[in-house]
């Protein structure tokens, strides 16, 4: 397939950059040549490109303004991307996939394509099993299937798939995309607190025994009729502190403490949790802002 040219960034010339897209995968045959393409090579991330741009039908809202996207390209670090659930979920499904596209084209104009963390999206196995290909387009574009079921077997199989992607991240070759309600997103009467689960804060415990530290990108998502929002947060960059973590936004300091005191590795969990639901909300209340204020000039991927 013939992978579109890459035209001059127009990204930053002004405030308002949208971006038409839609993220359904089309139910006709799909055509299976990708498969011949090296996942580590610079047209792996051009054919993705390509692919998740000949999907888009709607408008998105990004704040490329404040250059945090520049940032996370040019920094040559992996990112955990942490989305929030809203009423409308497959529009925040299809808010992620284009933030996707926008990410890896940003790689290919900054001549990145060939070394950029590669994205991974966990997944239940149902959306890759009610695809027309069975899943196997989604897969080869990084998508990671998970089982909701309780069986013992399932957890096991989770557990792999957790543990394979953890030693991705702590060897900088994936940027991860999660959202932390899972399946309690279906309850939306329940606050961010009690919907948002532990597993991204292990991953990002697990990860620190790898790698000195892991950044996290709070992504917002509101939606109206017309127009959808993706606010990209200022990534919180979590680290080991002697003893202890922190984590550090822009200037910030955030110490991981219980009265003063470090807290211990058996515990901190919670903590990175307290410090991501704060900041996913903060992103979410800006991308409906955003959204308000979206009246500016429409450029396409």
């Amino acid at each position: 397939m013939m992978i579109n040219q890459i035209l001059p960034n127009q990204i930053y010339i002004k405030r308002g950059q949208s971006f038409k897209g839609s993220a359904l995968l089309s139910k006709k045959v799909v055509d299976t040549s990708y498969k011949s393409i090296k996942t580590d090579s610079a047209d792996y991330i051009k054919y993705c490109y390509s692919i998740l741009k000949s999907w888009c039908r709607n408008v998105l809202e990004v704040n490329v303004e404040s250059e945090r996207l520049l940032n996370i390209v040019k920094s040559d670090e992996p990112h955990i991307f942490i989305m929030n659930h809203t009423f409308k979920p497959m529009k925040d499904i299809n808010a992620a996939k284009f933030f996707n596209a926008l990410l890896y084209r940003e790689y290919i104009y900054n001549g990145k394509a060939e070394t950029c963390p590669r994205s991974k999206v966990l997944a239940n196995k149902n959306i890759l099993d009610a695809q027309s290909d069975n899943g196997n387009l989604m897969q080869w574009l990084g998508v990671k299937s998970i089982n909701a079921h309780v069986l013992k077997s399932d957890k096991e199989k989770n557990k792999a798939v957790i543990t394979d992607l953890i030693k991705e991240l702590g060897s900088g070759k994936i940027n991860l995309f999660l959202f932390p309600e899972g399946a309690l997103c279906a309850i939306p009467f329940l606050p961010l607190e009690y919907k948002f689960q532990p597993g991204v804060s292990s991953i990002i415990k697990k990860v620190l025994e790898i790698r000195d530290n892991i950044k996290v990108v709070p992504l917002g998502f509101a939606h109206d009729k017309k127009v959808s929002s993706a606010h990209i947060g200022e990534s919180i960059d979590f680290y080991k502190n002697g003893c202890g973590y922190e984590a550090r936004q822009g200037d910030n300091i955030i110490k991981l403490t219980e009265n003063g005191v470090p807290v211990e590795y058996n515990n901190v969990v919670p903590y990175i949790s307290g410090v991501l639901v704060n900041k996913l909300k903060e992103a979410s209340k800006y991308a409906k802002q955003d959204l308000k204020n979206s009246n500016e000039k429409v450029y396409t991927l």
